[in-house]
Formats: structure tokens, C-alpha cells, sequence
């Protein structure tokens, strides 16, 4: 199986960031990745946040998921 990659992750959960004045939930991800068709193993990984983590940006995803790798074929920079 291939590791989730940060690309993989953001065009799955891209939408839990449109339009929204209040933070996105982990559940808000999950739904966007389910609905954007996501492998198991991306909404896996989604499910393992803390419930309550509030994300402003995309970007915030990050600090949660620092060993993810960029690409399949690139370090995690």
C-alpha cells in the first residue's frame, strides 16, 4: 500500500476549507475526504486527529502530520 502523501491529502480535503468563517474540525476533513472519494488509508489517518483540533488554514494540517511525505517521489521538506 502507498503511504498518504501531502498532495493526496490536500485535493481530498481541499473543500473543508471553502468558504468557512469558523475553524474546520477533523470531522469536517473526514466528510470532505469521504465525499472526494479518499483511499482508506488517507481518511484513516484524518480519523486519528483529536476531535477538537481547530484549523484555520490548510497549512495548520502540517504541524500535524510532519512526517508526511510531500509526493511519492519526494522528502517531506
Amino acid at each position: 500500500m502507498h503511504v498518504v502523501t501531502r498532495v493526496e491529502l490536500v485535493e481530498a480535503v481541499r473543500t473543508a476549507f471553502d468558504h468557512t468563517a469558523t475553524p474546520t474540525l477533523p470531522k469536517d476533513l473526514v466528510i470532505a475526504a469521504n465525499a472526494a472519494g479518499a483511499r482508506p488509508a488517507l481518511v484513516q489517518e484524518l480519523e486519528q486527529l483529536q476531535d477538537d483540533l481547530p484549523f484555520r488554514k490548510m497549512r495548520d494540517l502540517w504541524e500535524h502530520f510532519p512526517n508526511m511525505p510531500v509526493d511519492g517521489s519526494s522528502p517531506t521538506r
